[in-house]
Formats: C-alpha cells, sequence, structure tokens
C-alpha cells in the first residue's frame, strides 16, 4: 500500500491530501511534526535524502517534491487529461505555482507562524510585489475562464489554490481578486474537498 508521509500547515501536503482523498487512492498515512523537526530526524533522513514532506513511498518507487506527487497519482484520472498539449499547459502552472507562488506567498506565511516577524519586515518589499504580481495574473486569466487549463479541474487547480488560499495568512487579501475568490469557491465545491490546515 503506498505510503504518505503529510504533516500539517503545510500547502504541499495539503494538495497530496487532498488529490488522495479526491482520487479514492487506498493509502498509509504517517504524519510528521514539522515544528518538532520530524522532518529533519535521523531516521526520516534515511529514507527521504530530499528531506522535506511531502513524500510518498509506492512499491519500490519513493518520490518527493509535491507536483511530482500530484502527477505521478493522478496518471490515468479525470484530473490529468492523456492529451499532451494539455499536460505541458497543466504542468507549467504547476512549474509556476513552485516559482511564484508557493515561494511568495508559502515562506512569509511560514515566516509568520513561526514569529519571525522582524525578518518579514525586512523581507516584505521582495515577497510582496511578487506575490501581488503572481496573483494579478492569475486574476487576469480566471477571469475569463472557470479552470486553469481547458474546461476541466486538473492537479493544476489543486496545485495552485494550495497557497493561494493562504495568501491571507502573508498579509493579502484575496477580496482584492474577485476571479480567484471565486475559483477557490469551486474548487471548494469539488466532491472530497477538504480544508487546508
Amino acid at each position: 500500500m503506498l505510503v504518505f508521509y503529510d504533516a500539517l500547515y503545510s500547502g504541499n501536503t495539503w494538495k497530496v491530501r487532498l488529490l488522495l482523498r479526491q482520487l479514492e487512492i487506498p493509502h498509509q498515512v504517517v504524519m510528521l511534526d514539522l515544528f518538532k523537526g520530524e522532518v529533519r530526524s535521523k531516521d526520516f533522513r534515511a529514507k527521504n535524502p530530499f528531506v522535506r514532506v511531502p513524500y510518498i513511498v509506492d512499491g519500490e518507487l519513493t518520490l518527493s517534491e509535491s507536483n511530482a506527487i500530484l502527477l505521478y497519482l493522478a496518471r490515468g484520472s479525470r484530473l490529468l487529461p492523456d492529451d499532451a498539449r494539455a499536460q505541458a499547459l497543466i504542468q507549467q502552472w504547476m512549474f509556476y505555482e513552485q516559482n511564484q507562488v508557493e515561494l511568495n506567498i508559502g515562506i512569509p506565511r511560514l515566516m509568520k507562524k513561526l514569529g519571525q516577524h522582524d525578518d518579514l519586515a525586512r523581507l516584505d518589499g521582495y515577497f510582496r510585489p511578487r506575490a501581488t504580481g503572481a496573483l494579478k495574473l492569475l486574476e487576469r486569466h480566471l477571469a475569463v475562464r472557470e479552470w486553469l487549463v481547458h474546461d476541466s479541474y486538473s492537479v493544476a487547480d489543486i496545485a495552485l489554490s494550495a497557497y493561494v488560499q493562504l495568501a491571507p495568512d502573508a498579509g493579502h487579501e484575496l477580496g482584492d481578486f474577485p476571479a480567484v475568490s471565486a475559483w477557490l469557491q469551486r474548487i471548494r465545491a469539488q466532491p472530497g474537498f477538504i480544508e487546508s490546515s
């Protein structure tokens, strides 16, 4: 059975948690505590050279990086079309998520949770405009379509929504982005949706 190493407070683990539930994939969960350093433990390092979550073990395959896991688990499902062009567009958004959204929203959010307010104030001039720019691009894209790629919900929507929905925790008002907010509501209406932690 597939083993999923999970942790609360991570948008990246939430993506995998949601996909496993929506596709009803049988799995076992090993919950790690990020704030107690369990991800950096000697035991976990021996299993996972990436030393991060999410992480899965599926037989002899071990896989890290949330979006790689999403693409692997979604193959052959309704959330990842077989068409090569559609897959390329999905991957484009998933790379954008890691490069622009997770970085510029996720890091400030984590700094707030860890109480690193002085460091965050010093770095706000770097993260805030980049996060705002990422949200504006998403707003323009979603102003004329319901989903990120073509006309259906996909792993791209799961990937992007993870940290976009957490933007208020990093100091961004989603009310300024009505198309993004409506898209998040459509995602919440999908069967099997679970709230992030």
